[in-house]
């Protein structure tokens, strides 16, 4: 009967292990983007890396003048799906749609679906920008107003409501005692 070590091939020559060392440098050789790029396929990340890359290129794509109606939401396949803001915009974009596509090629989208929806709020816009523009008395109204509200979203959804409504000058009704 044969052990373990028996069975185990004995290397009179080193011929095997320096093919087993070039085998192994070879793969270490790869470009980094073919190794990350079957990374990428076998964890599935293929559509999360596609999108972003269509996001950030958006605008220079596309141009500022439409990317204002537009947003990239997802990509299934080859297939990107845009977000537009109004039913005009899409039929006006359904005129560009080759020419989109064209330009999109080079990301490994084949073709793009509009849909109708409404586009995300553009990176640092937020309701600061309002309140910038209020007044001193205006922003110590605001502020005694929502102070006592918990809910740290509701006090920002009452602060956005009533500094819009301040900045367009509709004063809030405050009833007055008798």
């Amino acid at each position: 009967m044969q052990g373990f070590r028996d069975t185990l091939p004995y290397v009179t020559d080193y011929s095997y292990l320096k093919a087993c060392r070039l085998e192994f440098f070879i793969v270490l050789m790869q470009p980094l983007n073919k190794i990350l790029g079957k990374l990428i396929k076998d964890a599935g990340l293929e559509s999360g890396v596609a999108i972003s890359a269509v996001r950030r290129q958006w605008n220079s794509l596309v141009g500022e003048g439409i990317a204002v109606h537009t947003y990239p939401d997802t990509v299934k396949g080859a297939v990107l799906t845009v977000m537009v803001d109004t039913p005009q915009w899409m039929h006006h974009l359904s005129f560009f749609k080759a020419e989109i596509t064209d330009k999109l090629d080079h990301l490994g989208i084949r073709d793009v679906r509009f849909r109708i929806g409404r586009l995300p709020k553009p990176e640092g816009s937020d309701h600061k920008a309002v309140e910038d523009e209020l007044s001193e008395r205006d922003l110590k109204y605001l502020d005694n107003t929502v102070k006592n509200i918990r809910d740290s979203e509701l006090r920002d959804c009452f602060r956005k409501l009533i500094s819009h409504g301040l900045k367009k000058g509709k004063k809030p009704f405050i009833r007055k005692e008798r």
